[in-house]
């Protein structure tokens, strides 16, 4: 027979049922507010006020928790839990205690960022909660020596105190300058603007995120060197943009680099010519599905498009909004923008595109001797289809092939692939054998 404790109980190795047992919180603190007004974080307590069992009130404990930190005020927060004590407590009443140790009045970062297809140093210098009510400024500057580097000043304000938190919601004003290196059309765009954003989370039915923006620049197109086609020549000097942009996401995945199962949707839309003397309506589309299937094989099937076209107001579509199909991101087998339109021997964008790919994902051969370094590994094989300016299977470009890939954080990946290049036309720059690729979003 089990031995009982000293009490009579319940043996030592039994397991309670937490949900059986009745509790109540009688009384919410949040303690190490110096410069956060009360209201930012009265509501972070309504769950736990609704708790009618010690199960559920550790679960609403811990999702206060995080909303505490959601709020971009405190370093770290700290949970204790004890029984009320006072005239005014309940028999099965608890208090609870949230101890949080604000963020300095400015903090400063430096590091590496991943882009599509690039890295970047990135430094950042951000004032948080100037206002008592998490608005936060930031100083966002990057550099890349092969093709992107922005400066930013962003002012951004969470609504997630008010009654509808749920949701998320948030505002955000931007300036920057962001300058894109195009090497393989030798051309650079230079855009120096403002951005307005607003974004939110929507749950009815699906749990989406949306954004919406209003950007107004100036776009400089310049060249990169002597030897460029008037095609592209035409496109230069400084042009106002004004436009608006709406973007939706839609996520169930388990995981952002190595799904095992789960749905992503993304689509941005953009209608320019709001002022200024360029217009354009520009609609892009991601789509991932992933399948599991047995002993660790993941069938994945991704897929993107994208259409830029003219308006009534339109005198010529600009090329730094154009389309660039190929390279590992998109095509493997072909070379950055290598399956689209030439001129003069030189690629440009297209106006519409088109790619999809079919992947099976399996576990490194020994995964179960080294598990949590194999888990940052995965092998692929893939087959990629795609095409520029037209919709039609009739010339399309497709290449297969088999690779290695590397998790880096939950954010990124790096592939190293062998590619082999199927259907091809005569202007595309083709890349038989192995190609590097990194980024957050393939296809």
């Amino acid at each position: 027979m089990p031995k009982s404790g000293r009490d009579g109980g319940a043996p030592k190795d039994s397991k309670y049922d937490l949900s059986k047992i009745s509790a109540r919180v009688d009384r919410v603190n949040v303690s190490g507010l110096l410069r956060t007004h009360n209201d930012y974080v009265m509501r972070a307590a309504d769950g736990l006020f609704k708790a009618n069992n010690f199960q559920d009130l550790m679960l609403e404990a811990m999702s206060t928790k995080s909303y505490l930190h959601e709020l971009g005020i405190f370093k770290d927060v700290s949970v204790h839990i004890d029984v009320s004590r006072g005239t005014d407590a309940s028999p099965q009443g608890y208090e609870v205690t949230f101890k949080g140790n604000e963020m300095s009045r400015m903090m400063g970062s430096a590091g590496t960022e991943i882009g599509q297809n690039e890295g970047s140093l990135r430094t950042e210098l951000t004032i948080p909660n100037i206002l008592g009510r998490g608005e936060s400024i930031s100083l966002q500057g990057s550099y890349s020596s092969t093709r992107a580097n922005d400066l930013q000043l962003k002012f951004w304000k969470p609504f997630f105190h008010t009654r509808f938190k749920e949701n998320r919601p948030e505002m955000s004003f931007s300036i920057f300058r962001q300058t894109d290196r195009y090497d393989i059309s030798s051309f650079k765009s230079t855009n120096l603007g403002y951005l307005v954003d607003f974004s939110a989370h929507t749950m009815v039915g699906v749990d989406l995120t949306h954004s919406l923006q209003y950007e107004n620049s100036i776009r400089d197109v310049g060249l990169l060197n002597k030897s460029v086609p008037f095609g592209i020549r035409e496109h230069c000097g400084p042009k106002l943009a004004s436009l608006l942009r709406y973007s939706v996401v839609y996520d169930n995945r388990d995981g952002n680099v190595f799904p095992t199962r789960g749905v992503f949707l993304k689509s941005v839309n953009e209608y320019c010519g709001l002022g200024g003397n360029v217009a354009y309506t520009s609609s892009t589309a991601h789509g991932e599905l992933n399948v599991p299937l047995f002993a660790g094989l993941v069938a994945q099937f991704c897929g993107r498009v994208g259409v830029v076209k003219e308006t009534k107001n339109t005198t010529q579509l600009p090329i730094n909004s154009l389309f660039y199909c190929g390279g590992p991101l998109t095509l493997r087998g072909f070379k950055f923008g290598g399956a689209g339109p030439v001129i003069d021997g030189t690629p440009i964008g297209a106006q519409t595109f088109w790619c999809t790919g079919a992947h099976l994902w399996a576990p490194l051969p020994f995964a179960g001797v080294f598990k949590n370094l194999a888990s940052h590994f995965r092998m692929h094989f893939f087959y990629n289809i795609g095409n520029s300016n037209s919709f039609s299977t009739e010339n399309m470009r497709s290449a297969f092939g088999m690779g290695l890939a590397v998790k880096l954080a939950e954010r990124a990946r790096i592939e190293l692939n062998y590619c082999v290049p199927v259907r091809r036309q005569n202007t595309d720059n083709i890349l038989n054998g192995f190609q590097f690729g990194i980024g957050y979003e393939f296809v």
